[in-house]
């Protein structure tokens, strides 16, 4: 990788380019719409970040604030979130398919646990595909078994990391 990378919230004028990465990571009916994009941007901008090679994004990741205990497949349409809630539902991270594997999305997921910390959130939440549950376990996420979302017709797996509790402080 030539240059570093550099991690930093979203501008607005960004979304467009974040949604063209979105849409090169997920399949049609898996990846978010531009208009949740601008939700996510207008309600939850400080838990919306990009990582940047030289200009070209190359990651991103956001989600929303609720207090639901799993991410289903309202979070992904209507945005079931609450500005005030105690989770943290990960709706996305992305990486540059020809940036992969270079520890992209660890930055970015690493910045975001901060954030939620920061936050005062009590815990993450997230659904992912089965290749990536070593990825979160890395980052001290716990699986929880399939989801019961069926977005974009994939199979999904519940995951959740604990933040501020007793529990935490005791791993």
């Amino acid at each position: 990788m030539s240059g570093s990378i550099e991690l930093r919230l979203i501008e607005e004028h960004e979304l467009h380019a974040a949604i063209m990465l979105e849409q090169s990571c997920y399949t049609p009916e898996a990846a978010a719409a531009l208009s949740g994009f601008r939700f996510r941007y207008q309600q939850y901008r400080p838990f919306f970040w990009t990582a940047w090679l030289d200009t070209k994004l190359v990651g991103i990741t956001n989600g929303i604030r609720t207090n639901q205990s799993a991410c289903g497949d309202e979070m992904k349409g209507d945005q079931a979130d609450d500005p005030d809630g105690i989770h943290f539902c990960v709706l996305t991270v992305a990486v540059d398919p020809h940036e992969r594997r270079r520890g992209i999305g660890k930055l970015l997921l690493r910045k975001l646990i901060q954030q939620c910390g920061t936050a005062g959130i009590r815990k993450m939440i997230l659904i992912c595909e089965k290749q990536l549950i070593p990825f979160y376990e890395a980052e001290k996420f716990r699986l929880h078994g399939v989801s019961a979302s069926s977005h974009g017709g994939i199979v999904w797996h519940e995951m959740s990391r604990t933040l501020h509790t007793i529990e935490h402080l005791t791993e």
